[in-house]
């Protein structure tokens, strides 16, 4: 039997698929259908074509030409930094080179403000709300799974949504709030006895995590779009401030940890540079540990070498399950996992 945390799980977008949750590109694509046929985001038009030409333009520069270089994160992270505007130390050098921005922009970029907080909205109550159980029931098994093993599972998720907590039930379910529903680091403390089976780390946080005025962060049913506490467009995902700093260096840690032998990868891109970079940091430290990617990729080659465009150090290192994260759950045993991890009881 494998030990506690010899294993994963980092959860991806293409986790919550099947769950009917949009992916990022996916996102876009009802951007610009609202922009077209709706009568409130119309006024966004001229905007999103101003930036979504910057950024293909920027990209095409580095000769990037895929067709999904414009995906939600890019256009809300270019709002963000166009939002800082005189503040932006790069100001002086680039505020005449766009004159398009201030003809559809104006000098206080209001309307930049108002098309991101209508992004948030959509995002926050439409695209990755869970609105059917039976849509999000095969995230259950990670708790089926946690059962047979009978130690805690510990998980890492880059997405907002709440399928798993629904399916698995929040009270199984440490993300790092107390009876208080303020989040506290003590809650996922190693070293203290978590009683909990699943232990979740939602690295750029949740559609239900709500900043207070004193700074914290906690628990709510109710929350509004400038209010969720989510890393979401953010060039530089690495924050400063808890609980994220906190949930990346324990995601860092776990990966390094010479007891994980195994970091399963379901529905994830490998498109999150801060992501990759301490993934690849835990693979050039440890050269058995493995990387499995559950994703229904049809050309194993062509992936790798997309991946390797990111990183390099990741993309020789890979092993591919050419299904969907449904699929994959609904079938997944403790002898499958122990078939992609190695162990000093668990022959390789």
């Amino acid at each position: 039997m494998l030990q506690s945390d010899s294993f994963i799980f980092l959860l991806g977008a293409g986790a919550s698929y099947d769950a009917k949750i949009p992916v990022s590109s996916k996102m876009i694509e009802c951007v610009e259908e609202l922009l077209v046929n709706n009568e409130s985001w119309k006024q966004y038009k001229d905007l999103y074509y101003c930036i979504k030409s910057g950024i293909i333009n920027a990209a095409g520069i580095t000769g990037n030409f895929s067709s999904n270089v414009v995906n939600i994160e890019t256009l809300v992270n270019t709002m963000d930094e166009l939002l800082k505007s005189y503040e932006h130390p790069l100001y002086p050098f680039i505020g005449s080179w766009i004159p398009r921005l201030n003809e559809v922009c104006g000098n206080k970029f209001d309307i930049i403000k108002k098309f991101k907080f209508h992004i948030l909205e959509k995002l926050c109550t439409d695209w990755t709300k869970c609105e059917h159980a039976e849509d999000y029931v095969y995230y259950k098994n990670f708790y089926r799974l946690q059962q047979e093993y009978n130690y805690p599972i510990s998980i890492f998720s880059l997405n907002y949504d709440l399928c798993l907590e629904n399916a698995i039930d929040k009270s199984n379910v440490q993300r790092g709030f107390g009876s208080g529903h303020l989040w506290n680091w003590e809650n996922l403390d190693a070293e203290k006895n978590i009683e909990e089976p699943i232990r979740l780390y939602k690295l750029h946080g949740s559609i239900d995590w709500k900043k207070t005025n004193t700074g914290e962060v906690e628990e709510s049913g109710k929350i509004l779009p400038e209010e969720t506490a989510i890393i979401f467009g953010t060039a530089y995902k690495l924050q400063y401030l808890d609980p994220f700093l906190f949930l990346v260096n324990v995601f860092r840690k776990k990966t390094l940890d010479n007891n994980t032998k195994t970091i399963f990868c379901i529905g994830y891109s490998f498109n999150d540079e801060h992501i990759n970079g301490i993934i690849a940091q835990a693979l050039k430290k440890d050269k058995n540990k493995r990387i499995i990617s559950i994703s229904p990729v049809k050309d194993e080659e062509s992936e790798k070498k997309r991946i390797e465009k990111r990183n390099k150090d990741i993309a020789g290192r890979i092993t591919f399950i050419p299904e969907t994260a449904k699929s994959w759950l609904e079938s997944i045993t403790c002898q499958e996992i122990e078939t992609h991890v190695k162990s000093d009881d668990v022959p390789f």
